[in-house]
C-alpha cells in the first residue's frame, strides 16, 4: 500500500488526491492486537511509545503518525519522545509525523522538532509554524482562526454539507455510532461519505472505540481501505 505524509498534507491544503484517515486514539488493547504484539514494554517509555505507533500505522494505513504528547507527564520524557522521533524520521520516509499537544509548552517543544509536519492542538495552543487540527471547541472558532482542520467526534455529514469549503473535517462518524453498528454499515457510511466529499473528509470515529468493539474499529478500517484503494 502505498502512503506517503504528502497525501495528509496535501488533503490539509485543499490540494487531496488520496482518501486519508485520521483515527489517533485507538486504545491498548486494541493497538496490541492489531500489530500482534503484547506487554507494558510497547508503553513504558516515550521511546517504546513512538516505535508502537510506527508498528500501529502500518494497520491503520496511516500516512502521518500521531504520538500524543499529553499521555506523559514530566517535560524530560516529553523531550525524549521529541528527540525519539527527530531520530526516526528518516527511517519512516516518506511517512510523517505530527503531535497532539494539549498545552503552550508542547506546542513550543514541537516547534523546536524539524522533523514534525502538522499539529492536533487542544486548549488555547495555536502555531503559525504547522498545519492545525483544531481537536476540541467548536467549528466556526476553527475556521474563525483559519486552522486547516476540525477534529468532529460526530454529525460527519452535517460538518461536510456545511463547512467542508472553509475546513477539513477529520473524524465524525460518532465513537457511538461505530459501536452500535454492522460491519455492512459502517462500510456503506464511510464508502458514501467518501464517495460524496471527495479530497474534504479524513475518515475517522471522533473518538476511541471501546476494547469490546474491535470487530467494528476493524470494519472502520477495512471500510477505509477499500476506498483508498
Amino acid at each position: 500500500m502505498d502512503r506517503n505524509k504528502k497525501y495528509f498534507l496535501d488533503f490539509l491544503d485543499g490540494k487531496g488526491v488520496k482518501k486519508v484517515i485520521f483515527e489517533p486514539f485507538i486504545s491498548r488493547k486494541h493497538t496490541e492486537t492489531l500489530i500482534w504484539r503484547r506487554g507494558n514494554n510497547l508503553w513504558d517509555s516515550p521511546e517504546n511509545y513512538i516505535e508502537t505507533l510506527i508498528y500501529l500505522s502500518e494497520r491503520t494505513v496511516s500516512d502521518i503518525i500521531f504520538a500524543d504528547m499529553r499521555i506523559f507527564n514530566k517535560a524530560e520524557e516529553k523531550e525524549r519522545l521529541i528527540k525519539h522521533i527527530e531520530l526516526k524520521s528518516k527511517e519512516i520516509l516518506p511517512l510523517g509525523f505530527g503531535l497532539i499537544c494539549g498545552n503552550t509548552y508542547e506546542v513550543e517543544l514541537a516547534e523546536m522538532c524539524g522533523n514534525i509536519d502538522v499539529l492536533a492542538l487542544y486548549e488555547n495552543c495555536t502555531s503559525d509554524k504547522f498545519p492545525v487540527i483544531r481537536m476540541d471547541g467548536d467549528i466556526q472558532s476553527a475556521v474563525k482562526r483559519g486552522e486547516s482542520g476540525w477534529f468532529a467526534p460526530d454529525s460527519a455529514e452535517y460538518y461536510l454539507d456545511n463547512y467542508s469549503d472553509k475546513i477539513k473535517i477529520l473524524g465524525g462518524l460518532g465513537k457511538s455510532w461505530v459501536e452500535e453498528n454492522s460491519p455492512a454499515l459502517i462500510y456503506e457510511r464511510i464508502e458514501k461519505i467518501s464517495a460524496n466529499y471527495p479530497e474534504k473528509w479524513s475518515c475517522g470515529s471522533g473518538g476511541m472505540i471501546s476494547d469490546e468493539n474491535y470487530l467494528e474499529l476493524i470494519s472502520l478500517l477495512g471500510a477505509f481501505l477499500r476506498t483508498r484503494d
